[in-house]
């Protein structure tokens, strides 16, 4: 019989470190390591176990077969190719056929090359709305219902759902949940050791997948949070996650919260209904939590920041405020400023200040800035002639201009890189604060869900919400969604009040 438990991880609790750990244990056992499988919906927790396993144990990433997303392990045991799968062309030409813009996101899977993402465009809606019927395993006409889209109509959802079918069946094609399906049907290995990782952003399918895995497991461990469940418009459902195993263990100590975030986490999760009772404890660490009115008043001008927000739509409005106020940002890991544009500035003041730079730095520049025109910094095709340097050679700004350097050399950096006469004053703003365009920006703005499994040692909540979301026929989705929000923070943590119409109340 196999032997289930469920771990479940408060933020901070060191989830991933009781994972690897068990993962030693298994090793230490005799255990190889294809006969572990670690899997989760997300690439971004298979990659960090992957480099903790890599680096713990010094094993090569071919030893980790079965360190894959649901979709990817889905597709091995499938036996499948990348022609197998729905891609770009397939939904341009689907969206055609009805009249409509279907797209397949650019991000792929790196293990098998097929896409990660759901399908984009005008008609992305609809799609979700057929997924979602899937993954639950309820009807199309009920997901629509309770779908409360006023506008998607039901009977181009029909429409869509047949042409789909159609369209797959013909050019012997599968989607993202086809795999999940077929997986059910499935020879996977014996594995002694299944670990699934971030369980409660499963869909009722994905766990019957998960399910059917452990039938041929000697040991299944399910790792998650349900207080962090914030994807139920994916179709998942928290109430098949809580319900997976009597066998529950829960990490009672964080590594991140101090006290006083940890107290007001904690009224957050008192308010969700459909959860696992839990204790945890905070750091010795007091912390900080305050309140503000505006964005002038926190301190963001030094340190480590992350600003969280409900929507994109208020993510665009603080990244507006924060480049008005000349501070250099990231919105979901983009800078503000593309650093390759920062690195041609640096290299170019090197050159001007009398240093010499290297060959790849002297590529890297070339790469960005024009190559014609009046403003051209270096002759079409230059690049090519810096094949001819030694790969090990420093150059100065005279032996770059015998290899395509034609721009004067009191020429300002900014033109050298392009910046716009907006980018210009913004660049100016950033470095007149001490800052470089060429480090990693210290300020993020994100979603809850997108920083949902990170942290920062200070944070700003927005407390900001929608109609949409705070007049839900599911509070809980709220309560988790600003729960998860406010247990990022290691030090400080700064709820941001607002004269929104919508806020949630704390």
């Amino acid at each position: 019989m196999t032997n289930e438990r469920l771990i479940l991880g408060p933020p901070g609790c060191g989830k991933t470190y009781t994972l690897i750990e068990r993962i030693r244990k298994a090793f230490d056992d005799g255990v190889r390591p294809e006969e572990i499988a670690f899997v989760s919906f997300t690439r971004k927790a298979i990659q960090e176990a992957v480099e903790r396993v890599l680096d713990e144990f010094g094993m090569n990433i071919k030893q980790l077969a079965y360190f894959r997303t649901l979709h990817s392990i889905a597709f091995r045991a499938l036996g499948l190719n990348r022609s197998s799968i729905m891609d770009n062309d397939d939904w341009s030409a689907l969206g055609r056929n009805l009249g409509m813009s279907f797209s397949g996101m650019d991000k792929t899977d790196p293990d098998e090359g097929i896409l990660l993402s759901s399908v984009g465009g005008s008609g992305s809606k609809y799609v979700q709305v057929l997924d979602r019927s899937r993954y639950r395993g309820v009807s199309l006409e009920q997901e629509y219902n309770e779908a409360e889209d006023y506008d998607l109509y039901f009977s181009k959802l029909e429409q869509i759902k047949k042409a789909t079918i159609t369209y797959k069946s013909l050019q012997s094609k599968m989607d993202f949940v086809d795999l999940i399906e077929r997986a059910m049907h499935a020879q996977f290995p014996h594995f002694k050791l299944l670990i699934v990782d971030e369980a409660q952003d499963l869909t009722p399918l994905q766990l019957d997948m998960v399910k059917h895995m452990a039938q041929s497991s000697d040991e299944v461990i399910y790792a998650g949070d349900d207080d962090q469940a914030i994807h139920r418009w994916t179709g998942v459902d928290v109430k098949k996650f809580i319900t997976l195993t009597d066998n529950i263990e829960v990490l009672s100590q964080s590594y991140r919260l101090p006290k006083k975030v940890h107290a007001l986490s904690q009224q957050i999760a008192n308010r969700i209904q459909g959860r696992i009772p839990k204790e945890f404890h905070p750091r010795e660490e007091e912390g900080k939590v305050e309140y503000h009115l505006t964005l002038d008043t926190v301190p963001i001008h030094k340190g480590s920041w992350t600003i969280m927000c409900r929507t994109n739509s208020f993510v665009k409005e603080f990244a507006d405020q924060l480049r008005e106020a000349g501070y250099l940002y990231a919105v979901k890991g983009n800078p503000s400023i593309d650093p390759k544009l920062g690195e041609a500035m640096l290299t170019w003041r090197i050159l001007q200040g009398g240093g010499r730079i290297g060959v790849l730095q002297a590529q890297k520049l070339y790469e960005v800035v024009p190559k014609q025109g009046d403003h051209a910094v270096v002759r079409r095709g230059a690049k090519k002639l810096l094949e001819a340097a030694a790969p090990d050679a420093m150059m100065t700004y005279e032996d770059l201009t015998k290899f395509g350097l034609i721009a004067p050399l009191d020429r300002d950096a900014m033109d050298i890189a392009r910046l716009g006469s907006d980018d210009k004053l913004y660049v100016q703003s950033i470095e007149r604060r001490g800052e470089s365009i060429t480090e990693d920006p210290r300020i993020k703005v994100s979603t809850f869900h997108a920083m949902k499994g990170g942290e920062d040692d200070n944070c700003v909540v927005f407390l900001a919400s929608t109609k949409a979301c705070v007049e839900s026929r599911y509070p809980d989705d709220e309560h988790r969604a600003f729960y998860v929000g406010v247990t990022r923070a290691r030090k400080e943590l700064h709820l941001l009040d607002t004269d929104k119409r919508y806020r949630y109340e704390i």
